[in-house]
């Protein structure tokens, strides 16, 4: 294992400690940032589909495991959203490619997941787009670039 995969080892612990724990203090309304979804993502654009998909898998069940909620789901929808992170990031320059992947990475992701959570109940999907979706995927979207800023040289650098 080289430093790279350990410095996102340690962020990755460090994200599921802190989504549990603090990020419910900086809800607004009710939307909060997915910082387990910004590393994925930060991860996938740097070591492709094959380790994206692995790790969002990896990070998708030690959430679920922490919150209590459906064993699964979001094992299932960090796994995809690795995955394709990891491919379509290929796709853009280098400046862009990071924000472009987390608005992509995460819109599929909300997906699969108010879909699968949401099967067999009467819901509105326009209030789910509206109310849930979008709100959460710009403010997980200004936190991942925040931390990208701050983090990024320092996860890709390879010593």
């Amino acid at each position: 294992m080289n430093k790279s995969h350990l410095r996102y080892l340690l962020v990755f612990l460090a994200a599921l400690l802190v989504q549990s724990t603090i990020v419910k203090y900086m809800e607004i309304v009710h939307w909060r940032p997915d910082l387990l979804l910004i590393i994925l993502v930060m991860y996938a654009v740097q070591y492709g589909r094959k380790l994206g998909s692995t790790a969002g898998f990896l990070v998708g069940v030690s959430s679920d495991l922490i919150s209590g909620g459906l064993l699964g789901l979001g094992a299932l929808s960090k796994t995809i959203t690795g995955f394709i992170a990891g491919g379509v990031s290929r796709l853009f320059q280098e400046r862009s490619q990071f924000i472009f992947t987390l608005f992509l990475g995460g819109l599929i992701h909300d997906l699969i997941y108010f879909y699968i959570n949401t099967l067999g109940k009467e819901v509105a999907w326009r209030v789910i787009w509206f109310v849930h979706i979008i709100p959460n995927l710009f403010y997980t979207a200004i936190v991942g670039m925040v931390i990208y800023y701050f983090a990024g040289r320092w996860l890709k650098a390879d010593d």
